[in-house]
């Protein structure tokens, strides 16, 4: 099967109190009756719901189609790899049309008001929100002019930021919302939220 191979992104859903997560990964390693999963940094903040056991459903982004299946975790990312059930029975294809793959991590270009640059990682995009890490001690309220530089000339999304949230636990992780973004910003940023979708946490 064609469907899956190393390579591809496959995104992990699970529930965390009363709310789903989806977890962006990449498949590393597809084998008989698992798949090894590369995990993103923040994996952490979840270990509990990837142990040994726990009940996973995935999506995987095939050139054909989104291929949907319930698992569960056979290797914990606290041993040497982690690792998936992989039951081609019970697998659901959606067809579509081919998409390209983008293998990048979106970076934000952070402009403050007193003319200071910073380029910073995000980890997850939502429709309200925008994570992302930095070794700047931003302050909660700290307003800027961003730039979200998405991958293989996917384009450029300029908006306000406002930090909405620092992380107590996690440090130089960041929360912010956006403001004066044009629509035509906003349109493309669901288009590509659509398709490649950063979600965590």
């Amino acid at each position: 099967m064609d469907l899956l191979k190393a390579g591809q992104r496959i995104s992990i859903f699970f529930q965390k109190e009363d709310k789903i997560v989806e977890m962006s990964c990449t498949i590393s390693e597809i084998l008989e009756d698992r798949i090894v999963i590369e995990l993103p940094q923040y994996f952490m903040r979840y270990v509990n719901y990837l142990d040994v056991g726990c009940k996973l459903t995935v999506k995987v982004f095939s050139k054909i189609g989104t291929v949907d299946f319930n698992t569960i975790v056979i290797t914990s990312p606290l041993e040497d790899e982690f690792s998936v059930e992989l039951d081609y029975n019970a697998m659901k294809l959606t067809p579509n049309e081919e998409i390209p793959v983008v293998n990048a991590v979106e970076t934000l270009n952070i402009t403050t008001d007193d003319s200071r640059f910073f380029k910073v990682n995000t980890f997850e995009i939502a429709t309200e929100h925008l994570k992302f890490y930095s070794d700047y001690e931003f302050q909660l309220n700290e307003t800027f002019n961003c730039e979200l530089v998405l991958p293989k000339n996917c384009g450029i999304i300029r908006f306000r930021g406002t930090v909405i949230f620092v992380d107590p636990v996690y440090d130089n992780e960041f929360t912010i919302s956006y403001a004066n973004m044009v629509e035509e910003d906003r349109q493309n940023l669901l288009y590509y939220m659509y398709l490649y979708t950063n979600s965590s946490d």
